[in-house]
């Protein structure tokens, strides 16, 4: 059987999603071509489907795309949920911390709201994972661990982004892409919460 007949995993997805997101960020790529082929790669079931999508950028070995070694103990793609998850408020707030998992795509809406999702102790479904938003005169917060690597992709419309306190990126760490739209609010994406030195004599 040819390496392009074999099925292909979330890994192997997760690998190829890296080196579209990459070229997008160096400008190889525009964005609907950049949509168009993360797309395609989220359908993808084979190798065959996989080569043509980074062909023209870099090739990536099926050695590498099977069993790939190295990924942080918080990237489990073991039990991973297909359908997206959803977050959404309205002049109300919704916060979610401790340990849970954060799924390959995610929609995070508020309007008048406040949204906090802590990922400090949180394991993701995959190397890359999008966090769509729509805030509207809201917040949207995020705190990662440390290394986390972070994409801004959002739209600002007389709002605000900012990303600080994450660390050096960290290949091995999560990929977090940061889509959506924000009007007239803030989205923070912050570092693990620094302890006081009363509370670091406790641990």
């Amino acid at each position: 059987m040819s390496s392009g007949n074999l099925r292909a995993s979330d890994a192997d997805r997760d690998a190829v999603a890296e080196v579209l997101h990459a070229a997008f960020a160096d400008g190889r790529l525009t964005m609907a071509e950049h949509d168009q082929r993360v797309s395609a790669t989220l359908k993808a079931r084979t190798f065959a489907d996989l080569t043509p999508l980074t062909s023209d950028l870099i090739a990536i070995p099926t050695t590498e795309l099977v069993g790939r070694h190295g990924m942080s103990p918080v990237i489990v793609p073991e039990g991973a949920e297909q359908d997206p998850d959803r977050i959404n408020t309205i002049l109300s707030n919704a916060k979610r911390d401790g340990k849970w998992r954060m799924r390959r795509i995610s929609y995070a809406n508020t309007f008048l709201g406040d949204i906090k999702l802590d990922l400090t102790e949180a394991t993701f479904d995959a190397r890359v994972v999008e966090l769509n938003l729509t805030t509207v005169m809201g917040t949207c917060m995020l705190r990662v661990p440390t290394g986390t690597r972070v994409k801004d992709e959002t739209h600002s419309v007389l709002g605000s982004t900012s990303i600080k306190g994450v660390g050096d990126p960290d290949p091995g760490m999560p990929l977090i892409v940061i889509k959506g739209t924000n009007v007239m609010g803030e989205v923070k994406v912050r570092g693990p919460r620094k302890l006081p030195p009363w509370r670091k004599a406790l641990t």
